[in-house]
């Protein structure tokens, strides 16, 4: 193994350790179970860590894995400063702790953004990029101070900033401020500007651009989820959403630089997009049968269960039959060539079941083979039979 291979499987295994340390601190110090949230986290940025650590030790100047590597490593840090601050107990330099993590989240925000930016030549794609690139940095850089000087700390209330300074509150830099503008608008432009360097790119950019494009449309779904429900469960479960979709951006990422071609991203993309309408439409015909049963049945009987098992049986009944609709409507919609070429299959398969002259059969077969694989030449032999 190369230095540089040993060099970054030992960040890596060092963010490992801390992480395990916060949990366990967080586990023995206070009366507060473990939640999702607090477990996500963690693997979101140890994925960060554990996929630049692989692509750097096979592609050691690569800026795509000292990205990845410098979030893993970061956001394990600000993550044990975190609880370490929020322990009831006395503990020494708790203070500290809630200062670290104050400036220190914002701050991971940006090397995430600056790799979606370089991605995945570790280039940008062109100079005017450049401001995208100085938005993310310079908004991180201005939310970063405004924390790290504020002397009350939002994330921590019972914690004295020991670096405060007065004039900070009420200023426009107050916990970050006016740094979250150029921050979020970095992260919106360098999300939209994956669809342009998508279509202009070709080959096996264009293939890992896919990759990413696809985590970063996921984690972005999961944001809007959360923005149009603040409250209730909904809010709880997008949540969540937004914290394990982070982690596939750098699990994307790693798929596309190393083992791209293993993988059709097509096929994700479309099992996604039916799977999605599927649940969609399903959840929200459950939830119709069950409001519209209640009320039918209300009348004869009390009990609500009976609704809720006939909706469900019903569920199940229409589960396989609105997923073939869909998956047709998807590949009509998105994949008209695929679908094009399966209708061919089909009606070939029909019509080779009533043909009996041989000839036919073959004409047919080569005409099926040059409209959907269209190759430059196509010929059919057929080993003769002895009498």
């Amino acid at each position: 193994m190369s230095r540089a291979a040993q060099f970054a499987w030992g960040i890596f295994a060092l963010s490992v350790l801390v992480m395990v340390a916060a949990l366990v601190l967080w586990a023995v110090r206070t009366r507060e179970s473990l939640t999702a949230d607090i477990i996500l986290y963690p693997v979101a940025y140890l994925a960060f860590g554990a996929v630049g650590a692989l692509v750097l030790s096979r592609q050691p100047s690569n800026r795509i894995g000292q990205l990845g590597l410098l979030t893993g490593a970061a956001g394990t840090f600000v993550g044990l400063a975190s609880m370490w601050a929020r322990v009831t107990e006395p503990l020494p330099a708790q203070d500290w702790a809630a200062w670290l993590a104050a400036w220190g989240f914002p701050a991971t925000l940006a090397p995430p953004l600056l790799l979606i930016l370089l991605f995945p030549t570790g280039r940008l794609a062109s100079p005017r990029w450049r401001i995208v690139a100085t938005l993310v940095i310079v908004g991180a850089v201005l939310v970063a101070g405004g924390n790290a000087f504020t002397p009350q700390i939002a994330d921590h209330p019972g914690r004295h900033n020991p670096l405060g300074i007065e004039w900070f509150t009420g200023s426009l830099l107050e916990s970050g401020g006016v740094g979250w503008f150029p921050l979020l608008a970095g992260a919106v432009a360098s999300a939209l500007g994956l669809i342009p360097r998508l279509r202009r790119a070709r080959g096996v950019e264009r293939e890992q651009l896919k990759w990413i494009t696809y985590a970063a449309a996921l984690h972005g779904a999961a944001w809007i989820f959360v923005a149009f429900d603040p409250t209730g469960v909904a809010a709880l479960i997008g949540e969540y959403a937004v914290i394990a979709t982070l982690g596939l951006i750098p699990i994307a990422a790693g798929i596309a630089i190393l083992r791209h071609r293993l993988y059709d991203i097509d096929i994700v993309i479309r099992r996604t997009i039916v799977y999605g309408a599927l649940v969609t439409i399903l959840g929200a015909l459950y939830v119709a049968l069950v409001l519209g049963l209640q009320t039918v049945l209300s009348r004869f009987s009390g009990n609500d269960t009976i609704p809720v098992a006939l909706s469900t049986l019903a569920i199940a009944a229409l589960f396989g039959p609105v997923r073939g609709r869909v998956r047709d409507l998807v590949d009509r919609r998105f994949y008209r060539s695929r679908y094009d070429h399966q209708r061919m299959v089909e009606s070939f398969g029909s019509r080779l079941r009533d043909e009996v002259d041989l000839e036919a059969v073959g004409r047919t077969l080569v005409d099926v083979a040059d409209q959907s694989v269209r190759p430059a030449s196509v010929g059919l032999w057929l080993r003769g039979h002895g009498g």
